[in-house]
């Protein structure tokens, strides 16, 4: 009787080691809504779903590297920019439509980057990300952009979208250019992040004529700032998946990106039927 019950104890102890990948993880509705918004927007990049021996979901991408959904670390707002984990990268709302109000301190979405994920997204290297990028036309300039998971196709949206808005009104024209990017592989002024500049998914549009935050005098009204800028110009990047840096909290006018996965949240949270990827079987 003592060694049957042993024996038991035993296999009990075996099962409840056993990790939580056996029966797959337990994905939050949150969780379940951002992974299935990667899924969407970069089909290909997300080839599994699992959970570690601890009950932690990690994200397997294409290239082999595991990151964790939320690695349940608290972060203070520096830590969330410099180190974030995939679900603190997709936190903040991007806000769609005009301006209406200053941002809150902090309140930038799009500048937590989870540099793994960006890496497998577009090259891991200079030269990789270089192989990956065409020339694409901007309104007489030539701009490479990388062609991997519709970022260069979607550029391309833009600028002909852009085409048709300039020549309706000439005056735009002085918001747009000249305009720089292309593959810039830097990284950010006094950090170790590397700018989105680097895997060209980025470009700025007339450096000169459209203010950066930390450049202008003491006592600028910051909201009339981000106002003078067009919005059909936003709205035309926005449509095609790109973030503008007139939105964050330490704004950048002229910067926009490519982050199709922040403008999807934002149609969700807005209330709008969009057709998300099926995860099932993606989770292990």
């Amino acid at each position: 009787m003592l060694r049957r019950f042993a024996g038991l104890l035993v296999a009990l102890l075996v099962w409840s080691a056993i990790p939580a990948t056996a029966a797959g993880p337990n994905l939050s509705p949150q969780a379940r809504r951002d992974l299935a918004v990667l899924v969407t927007v970069y089909p290909g990049l997300i080839t599994a779903i699992e959970a570690d021996r601890t009950g932690r979901i990690m994200v397997v991408l294409a290239d082999g590297t595991r990151l964790p959904y939320d690695d349940g670390r608290v972060r203070n707002d520096q830590q969330a920019l410099d180190d974030p984990d995939l679900k603190t990268m997709l936190a903040q709302p991007y806000p769609l439509g005009p301006v209406a109000v200053e941002p809150a301190l902090h309140m930038s979405p799009g500048r937590r980057r989870v540099e793994p994920f960006f890496l497998a997204l577009y090259g891991h290297s200079k030269a990789e990300v270089a192989a990956n990028c065409r020339p694409m036309s901007f309104l007489g300039q030539t701009i490479r952009f990388n062609t991997r998971y519709g970022a260069a196709a979607a550029f391309g949206r833009v600028e002909a979208e852009l085409r048709e808005l300039v020549a309706r009104h000439p005056e735009m024209r002085r918001y747009l250019l000249p305009a720089s990017g292309g593959m810039v592989w830097r990284t950010i002024a006094g950090t170790k992040r590397l700018s989105v500049h680097s895997f060209a998914a980025a470009v700025d549009v007339s450096p000169r004529g459209n203010p950066y935050w930390r450049n202008l005098p003491p006592g600028t009204n910051m909201l009339a700032v981000r106002q003078g800028f067009p919005a059909a110009i936003v709205e035309t990047f926005e449509r095609q998946g790109f973030i503008w840096g007139g939105k964050w909290s330490e704004f950048d006018l002229m910067h926009f990106e490519y982050r199709p996965e922040l403008l999807l949240l934002a149609r969700l949270a807005r209330g709008e039927a969009v057709p998300l990827a099926d995860i099932t079987g993606l989770v292990r």
